[in-house]
């Protein structure tokens, strides 16, 4: 049935440390029949909860969380919802799913799904060589097109993409939002991947059910060593050297010119603001390289006008287009993704 829901939230704000309690109903607008086994839950964390049988739900964080909540619901569109807006407006309608007839028309793809499901999964997993330890279950559920005018093949779904991560130990459940493979067809003739692009909100579970296992353990916190959210909270602490990041840059942005080991003070200017913010600056607009002791490397580029971002408790950064990022920051992707709440008590 193509029933409209609404979500009717009673909500509230705990103020005792950091912690957050929100609690709420989900009902179906037709009907206001209570909705149970709805998901919420806070974007990118292992933060998440069902409705029961009355369509309730409470949710808390011991952290201040700046994530959005997200409402997901299979046969509807998922809802990602800024807590603030819903402050003054907590009715949220669910839409139903509809297809795009854009999806269906298919006239310049002549790609077979095996091809375009071999691209999806090197480019959505990783490159990493533990990318063979995730596995999505339902692949079925993933729908792709190729357009030889753009040059660029799309992925969508219209229920989570379920992720079995048997090398970090996680169930992730992602909403796709977005997913484009850009490629380049130079006249040598070799096509090559450009870009990729993706977006979408995600919740994580355990795949263990009661201890987790030692090497799980073992493999986050090697994964967590070089991630960009180990990055950006030593970044906001001013500890990048002290937690084994090492900075180069050139003189000038010139790829040819040598790179020589700098210091954090000479490249951020890291200043506290009110809240649990952290204002980071860039002197000037030339790239950071970033070293690990494993030797991988990584690079930052400002791409904000005033080299301005923010940096929050969780060493989540925003605006998200206000840094450019490569190396491993930009290519390990699903199989080294770990909980924005990783590590933190």
């Amino acid at each position: 049935m193509r029933n409209k829901l609404v979500i009717l939230f009673i909500f509230f704000v705990s103020s005792i440390g950091f912690a957050q309690t929100f609690t709420g109903t989900i009902l179906a607008a037709d009907t206001n029949i209570p909705l149970p086994n709805v998901t919420v839950y806070f974007d990118g964390t292992t933060i998440g909860v069902i409705t029961d049988l009355d369509g309730i739900f409470t949710i808390s964080s011991n952290q201040n969380i700046n994530v959005p909540l997200v409402v997901s619901f299979i046969g509807y569109e998922s809802q990602i919802i800024d807590k603030n807006i819903l402050q003054t407006n907590p009715i949220i309608k669910l839409k139903p799913q509809t297809t795009n007839l854009e999806e269906v028309i298919l006239s310049d793809d002549d790609w077979s799904r095996s091809k375009k499901l071999s691209y999806f999964k090197r480019e959505f997993l990783g490159h990493s060589i533990y990318s063979k330890d995730c596995k999505i279950t339902n692949l079925d559920k993933i729908r792709f097109r190729y357009s030889k005018v753009d040059q660029t093949m799309y992925a969508m779904a219209d229920q989570p993409i379920i992720i079995i991560n048997k090398y970090l130990g996680y169930k992730v459940e992602y909403n796709l939002v977005d997913f484009e493979i850009v490629f380049k067809h130079p006249p040598s003739g070799l096509k090559y991947v450009s870009k990729v692009l993706y977006s979408g909100t995600s919740i994580f579970s355990e795949l263990s059910r009661k201890k987790i296992k030692k090497r799980y353990i073992e493999n986050r916190n090697v994964v967590f060593k070089t991630s960009l959210l180990y990055f950006m909270r030593s970044l906001a602490k001013s500890a990048l050297k002290q937690n084994g990041f090492r900075l180069f840059k050139r003189e000038s942005a010139d790829d040819s010119e040598p790179l020589f080991e700098i210091t954090q003070t000479s490249v951020f200017r890291v200043v506290k603001t009110e809240g649990d913010l952290t204002e980071v600056s860039f002197f000037d607009s030339n790239k950071v390289v970033v070293s690990f002791d494993n030797l991988d490397q990584a690079f930052l580029l400002p791409n904000a006008e005033d080299h301005l971002f923010y940096i929050d408790a969780f060493g989540i950064h925003s605006p998200v287009n206000g840094v450019l990022f490569g190396g491993v920051f930009g290519s390990n992707r699903i199989v080294s993704m770990l909980p924005i709440n990783y590590n933190l008590n």
